[in-house]
Parts: structure tokens; sequence; C-alpha cells
């Protein structure tokens, strides 16, 4: 009871002087810079050419290392020439044709070799489906096994070469433990040790999730399956290996449409498998219009990179040109994000990408994402009335749209993050005329640059605008009618690439984790290979990574905290620069420079200010006021903007948070206040080192410091205070 007793007096005696800890923060995605470096390149959004120059028929299927060269393989369906062709209405045709086999020494340039399984195979027999195959090769018997579904059964067959004429070795009914008969979507995977899996669901309702290890004498028979997921129905189900952890993926259940990615990671292929995540970057144009189709990792001379390897159905969907869409993901632990692309390239030996000079940096320009009727479509902002996407698009299947029946004012705007450069807008538009306005805007670049378009365009006619200034990393594009009724406006095909006198963008790798710090994704793109995370912070640490200013003062409890090295030239960038992951639960400070400190009050209003300080050798000398929030792990900080040049940006530290009780002017923490603490703090006034919780509960006076005007409160305290 006296100890309670003492414990209010201490904090009520006190409160007034000791500063209490922050907020929490609430989670909230963020997209993760993507990664460098020079290669051939990958152009999506068009029926990709083998090095004859003839299409590349190749869907549901997967790519596989054999020696020093990849080989992919797919189903080549009738129907797949006829769309791609006329790709303008959907094709109904999924007879098959043949299984086709490609080869490349660099993942880009492909070379057609064969048609490796075909409907006139012996013993192939009648069929109604084909798809969802791949290759292994089988160690015991040198044999190369094709495994395929093959209506509701799945198909064996074999070959001596991976591009001869593979023979039919069995058919496989029935997977035990899997419900039913038939896989629900399945792919081939291969472990590091050449071992291979059937990865896959039930073919009915596909609510549960298999792994299915292949016979390891021959590789002609799929397994006893292991369950490792159910209750969310999936599709499109594939795997693939990442420094030493296994992502299990697949798509909603949309037949042939665009689908979110979805993953689920383990450290063993058979699990125990995480809760599913939605694929960072996959909402705003589900997946770039695609499906989970299979994955290839790329194991570099200097980074690994996972490549996504999308399967378009455009032919039986009609949303858009091409069948494969192949994009770049970052992984980081648990964390996996997708890069929608339109052009981009990678060097396979070292394992390295870069964004192309050509690449479209709008999501979901063709307005093929959302699948079905929308007002408010995927990757866009709708305001007023009369937003919506229509069939009939220039391209593909959908448009956007903006009509009435009745007078109406509709906005549609897109808020596009890219390199600061020089940029070009087109797009197809058709109307009615008659409107009061109608116009193609972008906005942030300077003044406004607008296309007026309120007059009669019959036919779909090409819009542009041209030297777009950019030079904040972020620009809005937007479609605006103020109309009377039955006026219309369609807009289809939008893009806004970077102008090719620019020099290509080269961004850095993903920062490495730090063991509080994680997943530091920097949105200032321009900048971030100055960005780092830090292992300890100290009076003479370097403050910036483009800077050589050094700290002369950190608070004591501030030093050796791990925290973010920023760029400093990120100050003048007008977005959120950056966001992270907690790896634990956390106090998360910000030191800002006092010259920021209106600039930055809006995304800070959120954050406790404290009394701590730090200062740096800068001409002129930098004081920094530090902020603190604390934050649970797994949280998502995001750190906003300065936007100023007169000043210099933030940094960004962080602690462990114990949650232990915090009594102020407990320094030795047996849960009292008297003179035994008033002693442990002079000696810590002497020199010798408090821990961090015992530094807490001595700082009465909030900055980060044990300081004579301490001892002082403490000593006043005492003396008015009880002593037992």
């Amino acid at each position: 009871m006296k100890l309670q007793k003492l414990f209010r007096k201490s904090v009520s005696a006190l409160l007034a002087m000791v500063l209490g800890t922050g907020m929490l923060v609430s989670p909230s995605a963020c997209p993760e810079p993507t990664a460098a470096a020079v290669g051939n390149t990958i152009y999506n959004d068009t029926f990709w050419k083998d090095t004859s120059g003839n299409n590349i028929y190749s869907q549901g299927g997967g790519v596989f290392q054999f020696g020093d060269t990849y080989y992919w393989y797919g189903v080549h369906y009738n129907g797949a020439d006829t769309y791609a062709a006329n790709p303008t209405k959907k094709v109904n045709d999924t007879s098959f044709r043949s299984v086709t086999c490609y080869s490349s020494k660099d993942l880009v340039n492909w070379k057609f070799e064969n048609d490796v399984l075909t409907a006139n195979t012996k013993n192939f027999g009648w069929t109604y489906w084909v798809g969802r195959m791949g290759v292994a090769y089988c160690a015991k018997t040198k044999k190369y096994v094709l495994v395929t579904q093959y209506n509701d059964s799945i198909l064996f067959a074999s070959c001596d070469t991976p591009t001869g004429n593979f023979q039919v070795e069995t058919v496989q009914d029935q997977i035990q433990n899997v419900l039913k008969q038939g896989t629900g979507d399945q792919t081939l995977f291969v472990d590091n040790d050449g071992q291979a899996y059937l990865v896959c669901s039930n073919k009915g309702g596909r609510g549960h999730q298999y792994i299915s290890k292949l016979r390891t004498s021959d590789f002609l028979y799929a397994e006893p399956a292991v369950e490792v997921a159910k209750g969310k129905g999936r599709e499109g189900n594939c795997l693939f290996k990442y420094k030493g952890k296994y992502y299990f993926c697949a798509s909603d259940l949309h037949g042939w449409n665009a689908s979110h990615s979805y993953y689920m990671v383990a450290d063993k292929i058979t699990g125990p498998y995480s809760d599913w995540k939605v694929m960072e970057g996959t909402d705003e144009d589900f997946s770039y219009v695609t499906q989970t189709g299979f994955f290839y990792t790329v194991h570099g001379s200097k980074q690994e990179t996972v490549l996504y390897c999308g399967d378009r159905w455009s032919d039986f969907a009609g949303n858009g040109v091409g069948y494969n869409q192949w994009v770049p993901l970052t992984v980081n632990g648990d964390k996996v994000t997708f890069h929608s692309l339109s052009e981009w390239s990678l060097n396979a030996q070292t394992g390295e990408w870069q964004v192309g000079a050509g690449n479209n940096y709008i999501l979901n320009p063709t307005f093929e994402a959302d699948r079905v009727s929308q007002t408010t479509l995927a990757g866009w902002k709708a305001s007023g009335i009369g937003n919506s996407n229509k069939k009939g698009g220039r391209t593909g299947n959908w448009c956007a749209q903006q009509w009435s029946d009745s007078a109406y004012k509709a906005t549609m705007t897109q808020d596009v993050k890219l390199p600061n450069g020089t940029y070009t807008m087109r797009a197809w538009v058709r109307s009615t005329g008659g409107q009061n306005s109608a116009m193609l805007y972008v906005r942030g670049a300077g003044a406004d640059k607008i296309i007026n378009v309120n007059r009669k365009i019959d036919n779909w006619e090409e819009v542009t605008i041209s030297d777009i200034q950019v030079t904040n990393g972020t620009v809005q594009i937007g479609i605006c009618s103020d109309a009377k009724a039955g006026n219309w406006l369609l807009v289809d095909d939008f893009s806004l690439v970077r102008d090719s006198s620019q020099p290509p963008v080269v961004e850095p790798d993903p920062i490495p984790d730090g063991k509080l710090i994680k997943s530091l994704n920097v949105y200032d793109k321009e900048n971030a290979g100055d960005w780092s995370i830090q292992s300890g912070l100290n009076v003479g640490s370097q403050v910036f990574g483009d800077r050589t200013c050094k700290f002369t003062a950190v608070p004591e409890l501030l030093q050796d905290a791990e925290w973010i090295r920023t760029a400093c030239d990120s100050k003048k960038y007008a977005g959120e620069e950056a966001c992270f992951t907690a790896a634990k639960d956390l106090t998360v400070y910000v030191a800002v420079d006092t010259r920021a400190e209106q600039n930055a009050s809006a995304w800070l209003s959120g954050w406790e200010k404290t009394n701590m300080t730090l200062t740096d050798d800068g001409n002129p000398v930098v004081t920094y006021v530090v902020y603190q929030k604390d934050v649970k792990q797994d949280a998502t900080v995001t750190l906003g903007a300065i936007n100023l040049n007169q000043a210099v940006n933030y940094v960004v530290l962080a602690a462990e948070n114990t949650a232990e009780p915090v009594i102020p002017g407990d320094v030795n923490g047996d849960g009292m206040v008297n003179g035994m603490d008033l002693a442990r703090m002079r000696r810590a006034l002497l020199g010798q080192s408090l821990n961090r919780n015992a530094l807490r509960r001595a700082d009465l006076n909030g900055t980060g410091s044990v300081e004579i005007a301490d001892a002082v409160v403490l000593t006043k305290f005492l003396l008015g205070g009880s002593k037992n």
C-alpha cells in the first residue's frame, strides 16, 4: 500500500515535468522503390514475338532452367491466333493445339524450339481442357517430365531432351488428400535440390490449397498432398522461393479476368504458412490486368530478382492486348511488392533490373482492370456524378466514360508518382461535343496544361499534352466534364512517358533491414540511393547520405539508437518521403530542423514534441527538435514531407519499447523514489552510465540526458515528499 501511495505521489508531483510516451501509428500501405540494372528490355501490353518474328503462344506454363539455358513451356490455344489478329472482342475457343517450348539465354529473347506435345501425340486422346503445366528434370531417370492438367486429371509425359517430342506416360485421375477429382489450377515448382512439387487447389470451390511431392523415382506420380491452407477460394496457384523462404501465391476466383495477387509465406515448402496477404501494388490495376501465372527467381551475380509472370487471358476476357505480362517483384522478408511497369530491362546474369525509358507511369491506363461495370475505377479517384467505365474501348473491352441523363459535373483523377523529368501525356478520346467544358489536364508541373475536347469526335482521336516538367516526383492527370444531359466523353489508352532525351532512371537496390526498422521504402526515388538504416547514432555520426556534416550533440537517451540516415536533398520532395515497418514494439523519434517544423506540422500532428534536441556542425549549425511516437510491431510508419529548400531534412531513430512502467525519479528501478535514487543520479552525473529504462526514469526535464536540473527536481521532491 505504501508503495502504491508513493507511486501516485511521485507521478502527481513530477508529471508536469516529465514527458509521456507517444501515440500509436496506424498501419498503411506503401509502395516500394524498384531496383537498379542494365539489360534487355521487356515490353508489356503487346503480343510478344519470338526471335523469328512470330507471335509467342505460351499461356499457363512456366520457365525452367536446364544447364545454361532457360526453357519456357506453355499452351497454344486455337483461339489465341484469332484474338492476336484482331484484339477487339473476346474469343471463346479454348481448344488445345500444342504445348510450345521456347528457349532463351537471357529471359528476354525467346527462340521457338518445338511443339513438344500436341493433340496428335500418341495416346494423348480427346480433351476439352489442357493447361497449367511445367517440366522438371528427373535425375534418377535422366528424363524431362511434363506435368499438365488434362481434363479433370493430370497427364505425365517424358522426353530425353527438353525440346523433343514428349511421349505420354500416364494419367493420374486423383491426388490423395485433394478434395474430389481434378486440380483447381496448378503449377510445377522445382526446389533447389531438384525435387519437383505440384502446387494446386481443389477444383470444386478451390478453397483448399495443397503441395504434392512428385514421386522421387521418376516424377510420374503426384504423392498424397499436404493441405497448406483452406477457407479462401483461390486460383492461379503457384510458388516461388526467395532467400530460403517459400511464397505460395494465388489470385481471386475471377475466371479469365484480372485479380489481386495473394501470397502466404513459410520456412518449409509444406508449411506452416502465414495468413494470406495482398501483394502490395496489385490494387490499382489488379496485377497489371493479369492473374498469377508463374514466377521465376533469377539468381544473379549481384542480386536475386523474382519475376512475376502474369497470364492475361485477353482472348477469353477481352481485357487488353498481349498474353504475357512480366514484371519484377521486390521481396523483403514477409513483404512482397509488385511493380506495374509497361517497359523494363533485365540483366539475367547479374539479376539487376531498371525501369524502361518508355515506361507508362499511369496505372490502369486502359481501364481494363475492373472486369465489371464500376463508377469508381481501379487506380482512379472520382468525384461528382457521371463517372463509369463502358464496354467498347479502343482496345480491349473497356474505356472510361463521363455521361449522365441529366446535367452533370464529373471528374476522374490519378496522382502519379514518377521520377523528375520531362514527360508527354497521350490519350484517345471520343465525344458528343456540346459540353459546357470537357477536358483532359495535367496538374502539378507548373501551370495546368489542358486539352479541350468539348467538340464532336465520332471516331477515336489521339490528343497530346507535351513538355510536362515534373520537379517534385508527382503529377496529377485528370478527366473533367461540365456537361448537359446526354453529353458523353469516352477516354482510353492513356500514357505518360518520359521524353526520350532524358537519361534512363537508375534506381537503387532495396535498403537492407535493420534489427528494429525493416522494409524501408523511399518514395523520393531520385535521392533514394542516399538513404540507409544505420546501427547506432552518436556524436560524430554523419547526418545525411549526401552531406558531410556530423552530429555534435546527441541526447543520452538517443545514443546508440538504430536510425535512418536520410538524404538531405529529400527535403525538396513534395510528397511523403518514405515509410517503414516496425520490426518490434518501438518508440520512434523524428529529429526535425527547427526551421522546418511548420512545414512538417501536418504529418507530425499525431506525434509528441519532446524537450530533446540534436545539433550538427553544418554551415550554418542546425538544431533538430525531436518528436516521438510509440508504434506496435508490424505497424507501418509513414514519413511525411519537408518540401522546403531553406532547411535540411529530418532523421529518424528507433528504440525498442519494452512497455516497462516508468516511475519518474525511480532511477534504480526498485519501485520507490528516495535518497538511493538521488545517489544513483549523482553517480550518473559523474559519468557512470545508465541503461535506457533507468535513463528514462532519471530524465525528469525531458531532454533525453541526465543533467543537474534533473537532480534539482528530484531533490526538491524528496525534501517535500514522503520518505517511505
